[in-house]
């Protein structure tokens, strides 16, 4: 069970990558990481992913997820379309997301949610919360 989580919906629009952005870097300066790099690096991908969502996702808000444990946070963001991203091929113009994914994150895969998807993402802090008591 996460020690701390933050669920939100951001309506689709210019406005959410950045919103989601704010909104996800404040909450963990809230529960405590302290670290300028690995906070940026989140943000990146808070960008990156609610970006997707809005151009391609349909439907009218992006649902998004943090959940804190002792040893990782995750993220994840859902839509409304049920594709799966894909990686682009070197000549193709954009499409350049899954790489950074790859590179700024621990893990991160994609799940079918029914009406839609979910691109979970998990991360290791580069320093302990000072909330987590026993971390492993």
């Amino acid at each position: 069970m996460a020690q701390r989580s933050l669920r939100f919906d951001v309506e689709v629009g210019p406005q959410a990558p950045g919103e989601a952005r704010h909104r996800v870097v404040t909450c963990l300066r809230e529960w405590g990481f302290r670290d300028g790099g690995w906070l940026d690096a989140v943000a990146v991908v808070v960008s990156e992913v609610v970006t997707n969502a809005v151009q391609h996702g349909g439907g009218h808000v992006v649902a998004i997820t943090v959940d804190a444990y002792a040893t990782r946070v995750t993220l994840s963001v859902a839509d409304a379309s049920a594709v799966v991203p894909r990686r682009r091929e070197p000549d193709d113009r954009g499409g350049r997301g899954l790489l950074l994914l790859d590179a700024l994150t621990d893990r991160w895969y994609v799940a079918d949610e029914g009406s839609g998807k979910r691109v979970h993402v998990e991360f290791r802090p580069a320093e302990v919360a000072p909330w987590q008591e026993n971390p492993k």
